[in-house]
Parts: C-alpha cells; structure tokens; sequence
C-alpha cells in the first residue's frame, strides 16, 4: 500500500509521515471531570508510535451547553487544556501530530441529562425545533432527543466560545482543530434549512445558512493563525440524527460551502460519506431522501478540493477498505484518509498495512465503544498488536 504510507504535508508548514489519520471517536471514559488522564495518554500516543500519520482526538465539547456524554471530555479551562498537554505531549514525543475536534450538540442531547442539570445549561439550537430520535439511557423512561430547547439569540456568542475552547487547544498543544460539521451537530444544524427556521443572515439563504460554519471557521484560523492548521468534517449524505435534507439542497448547501472553505484556503476537508451505499453495504435512508444510484459524495464533491494548485487536502472516511482507500490515493483522488473502528483494536495500523496484515476485529461485543467498564484501560489499552515475523 505504497500510497497510503507516503508522506505529505498540509499547506506549507505540517508534514505528516503518511497519509492515514485515526478518525475521532467517542468512547465516553475521561470519568476525571471530563478530562483526560493517564489511559488516554497511553491510548493516543501507543498509535502514534505505530506510526499513524494524524490523530484526530475523541470528539470534545466545548461549552456545557454543547455537552451530551457522561464521560466525554470538555475543553472550557485552564484545567481540561492542562489534562489534554500531556496527551499531545506524549504523542508529539512519538513523532505524532494531533488535532483537537471542536464538537457542540446543538439541539441533539436531553436537558434532563444528570451532566445538564449539574451544570444547570440550556439546550441550544439555531430554531426551537426538536431533532427525531435519540435514547438517553441515563433518563428514566429512555427519551428521546429533548423539545425543551432555547434557540441561539446571537450566533456569535456561540463562535466566541468555540474560539476560547479552541484557545484553550492550542495552548494544550493540539497542532491544528477539526471542526465537527456533520452528525446533525449545531454547525450541520446550522446548514439544514429543516433545522434552521432563522429569518435573520443566519437563516434562509444557503448563504445565509452556511454563514455560521464559515465564521467559525475563520475564528478558529485566527486562533491558530493560519487557516491551514483548520480540518472541517463535513457529511453531505448524512442521515444521522435527523440530519437528511433532499439531495436538492444537499448539492447546493455543499457546494457552496465547500468553495468557501477552499477559497479560504483551510487545510483539509473531511468528506464523510454516511447515508450513500458504500462497499460495507447499502444506506437505510429516511422514505421521501432518496439518493441517486451509485451515489458517492466523496467522488462527487472531491474535485471541488482536490485539483491542481489546490490549498486544501481532501480527507475521507466511513466504511473505506484499504486496499479501496490506496487506490484513490494513487488514483489522485484522495489525499488522506481517516480509519476510526479500525483503531479501536488495532494500535498498530500502520504496521498492519505495511506488512499486508488483516486488522484485527472486535470481538467483545459493543460495550468497547462506551462502556460499561471496570476501568477506563478496559477494552482500550488491552488490543494486542501483531506479531511480525522476522
């Protein structure tokens, strides 16, 4: 897989060692006041020994307001940015590099969630519109996603606490962020005219309702200074909490974003394709969203990043094998590319693809994603990594 193992570099100032990135994941274990401790120091930097190009770390919130996970970390003081340097640290000691995902939930949690009513926050979202879905196990009863939400007065309160929690990254010693836009989280909200019924300029238009996920944008790039230290994660088929919107609308929003963003010059795209069929199967979509046959967003949306003199590097993910993965490398269609299960059990992915090994696939049931745990090293620091033979 001489593609993938090749070296490159975002804009002018990053080199990574090859082209795979361990994606983000949540597995809901900083059970130290949402903050990283020593399991997460071991877990990040055994990948990065093993050589991955990119760590994207675990989904981080960045206000409470934003906060869904029991266990899941936050990025708000000067403690959480003091937790996650020895992450980076010890990563950065591996010759890793590592970005920081800004996530806020939007209107997909539960205000009677035990981590909201401690910290006594709203649920916020572009509209008071309630999202379908949802199962909040640690609510009597097992609800789904809350109605009782307060919309955003002023959308640029909210971008200035992004840019404190992403402050609080850089200090933490995070070599970039990853804006988390997809997922039906508050930037896809956002962009989602069946979420967002705003009739000021961050509502209506598709320029109106890509506004709000550009400014964050640019306020994360003056943060870092440089936009190329900027991923966003975008998912244009996505159907996940009650994200979909009509193919129409997914072409015209998505287009439009995506030229904003290169145009801007951030550092990767990250073009998720959950919702269309993919080689691991077919896409159970919502009745009345269909997509095209074969449809692809990746394939579809790529040349609008990915293109001579280009600034931004096109990352993809969901459901890719490596072998499929390589060949759009080769193909120069692809520039990275993002595993996430794959890391779960496998610390060594780099090696497994250098020497042709199979990754190893779970077999313990889906409690190694969240919990339940004895302890947080549980189903986390335990995977094995391959023998190689001499």
């Amino acid at each position: 897989m001489a593609s993938l193992l090749q070296p490159v570099t975002i804009g002018d100032k990053l080199p990574l060692r090859n082209r795979v990135v361990m994606g983000s994941m949540t597995r809901n274990r900083c059970i130290d006041n949402n903050k990283p401790g020593p399991a997460q120091v071991k877990h990040y930097s055994d990948r990065a020994r093993h050589g991955v190009g990119l760590i994207i770390n675990e989904g981080t919130f960045v206000d409470w307001t934003g906060c869904d996970w029991m266990h899941s970390p936050v990025m708000i003081d000067e403690s959480h940015a003091d937790a996650w340097r020895k992450v980076t640290d010890a990563v950065h000691e591996e010759g890793g590099k590592i970005f920081f995902q800004a996530w806020h939930a939007g209107r997909i949690q539960h205000d009677q969630m035990p981590i909201m009513l401690e910290k006594d926050r709203p649920v916020l979202a572009p509209s008071r519109i309630k999202a379908e879905g949802g199962k909040y196990r640690d609510i009597p009863g097992c609800p789904g996603h809350t109605n009782n939400i307060q919309a955003i007065k002023d959308p640029r309160d909210v971008i200035e606490t992004y840019r404190h929690s992403v402050m609080l990254a850089k200090k933490a010693g995070f070599d970039g962020v990853e804006l988390l836009a997809q997922g039906g989280y508050l930037p896809q909200q956002f962009l989602n005219s069946r979420a967002n019924k705003r009739t000021d300029v961050y509502g209506g238009s598709v320029e109106n309702r890509c506004r709000f996920t550009l400014e964050l944008v640019d306020a994360l790039s003056s943060v870092f200074g440089s936009p190329e230290a900027i991923c966003v994660k975008i998912d244009p088929t996505d159907i996940y909490n009650d994200s979909v919107v009509t193919f129409d609308e997914m072409k015209e929003t998505y287009t439009y974003l995506i030229k904003a963003l290169v145009a801007r010059k951030v550092g990767i795209i990250n073009i998720t394709r959950r919702g269309a069929d993919t080689s691991a199967g077919k896409a159970q979509r919502p009745e009345g969203y269909p997509l095209p046959a074969g449809y692809d967003p990746v394939l579809d949306f790529g040349p609008l990043v990915k293109y001579p003199g280009s600034p931004t590097l096109l990352m993809a993910n969901y459901d890719y094998t490596v072998e499929e993965a390589d060949t759009l490398v080769s193909e120069g269609k692809l520039d990275l590319i993002s595993f996430a299960r794959a890391f779960i059990c496998n610390p060594d992915v780099i090696s497994r693809i250098k020497h042709g090994i199979p990754f190893a696939h779970n077999d313990r049931g889906s409690v190694v994603h969240y919990g339940p745990y004895r302890t947080p090293d549980e189903n986390y620091n335990d995977w094995p990594a391959a023998v190689i033979e001499a």
